[in-house]
């Protein structure tokens, strides 16, 4: 008996390429293709933008987010200011701010307000469990689609002396609610 194939040989051939490919040269090349999480909303307190950027030292790659002062050698004599930042720390520490953010009341109250403007069949308890289970969804999701919560979610980040300030975009944490509580209801149902 013969069993007919549920994949083409094609797609066979090319899964097969890929896992004769090392599994640390897979993860540097996805690495390499991941979008940076606060790519175009990070700014220092002088409402200077900071773009991604790798440094390398030896055979090690570090991430970074620079002033674009620094990129563009200007010159910041006499002002505190931030030339570069570990990107791993600051994005690390603005997904920290969202979630806790997340579980504050008056987020809560904005969350359903923002979610209701184009779904109001969404209750109180769908934007309740769904804020709850953001930890969740967050480390499933792939650095892409991090990427693009941030961007929905994320107004613009601010570097300063005192730390990071992070303004959420209402109505983008509407449409993430409306995302993670549409799935629940089909299932639901």
């Amino acid at each position: 008996m013969r069993c007919q194939a549920i994949i083409t040989p094609e797609l066979w051939d090319q899964v097969h390429a890929i896992l004769q490919e090392s599994p640390r040269q897979r993860a540097a090349n996805t690495r390499t293709h991941t979008p940076a999480l606060l790519k175009g909303l990070i700014f220092t307190d002088r409402d200077i933008a900071m773009t991604p950027t790798v440094t390398k030292k030896g055979s090690r790659r570090y991430r970074c987010h620079t002033s674009m002062d620094a990129i563009r050698n200007r010159a910041c004599e006499g002002r505190d200011s931030f030339v570069r930042l570990n990107a791993g720390l600051v994005e690390g520490a603005v997904v920290q701010h969202i979630r806790s953010l997340l579980r504050t009341p008056e987020i809560a109250a904005r969350a359903m307000e923002a979610a209701r403007q184009n779904a109001p069949y969404i209750d109180e308890q769908d934007v309740v469990t769904a804020l709850a289970g953001f930890d969740g969804l967050w480390e499933s999701l792939f650095p892409a689609e991090q990427a693009r919560i941030a961007r929905l979610l994320i107004e613009r980040v601010t570097v300063s002396a005192e730390g990071l300030a992070v303004d959420l975009r209402t109505e983008g944490l509407g449409s993430v609610i409306r995302e993670m509580v549409t799935p629940a209801r089909k299932q639901a149902a």
